[in-house]
């Protein structure tokens, strides 16, 4: 069974750029729809398909947790700019000098 959202028929009244996007976005929404669908693949993925999608998600989190660890270093050392700036701004903002 293959799923077909409606994508054409969203108002223009919207904006162009607006409805555009919405569109690529139920696209590819259902794209990734049909490929989870059963019918096409009769539920089962192989072992090769099933490794590189454990590697996959293994190596994203390793990823992940290496630019955690590094941001917690950087703000441990007082280097993180993107912290500095929210102590900043929130010191600033509750003296009253920065809206």
């Amino acid at each position: 069974m293959s799923i077909k959202l409606r994508t054409d028929n969203l108002s223009p009244g919207l904006g162009n750029n607006f409805r555009n996007d919405l569109v690529d976005n139920f696209s590819e929404i259902e794209k990734e729809i049909n490929k989870l669908d059963p019918d096409e693949n009769s539920g089962q993925i192989t072992k090769e398909e099933l490794n590189e999608k454990l590697d996959k998600l293994k190596n994203d989190f390793i990823k992940d947790n290496e630019a955690l660890k590094e941001r917690i270093n950087r703000i441990l050392l007082g280097t993180d700019v993107e912290s500095i700036e929210l102590v900043v701004n929130s010191i600033l903002k509750e003296k009253g000098v920065n809206n």
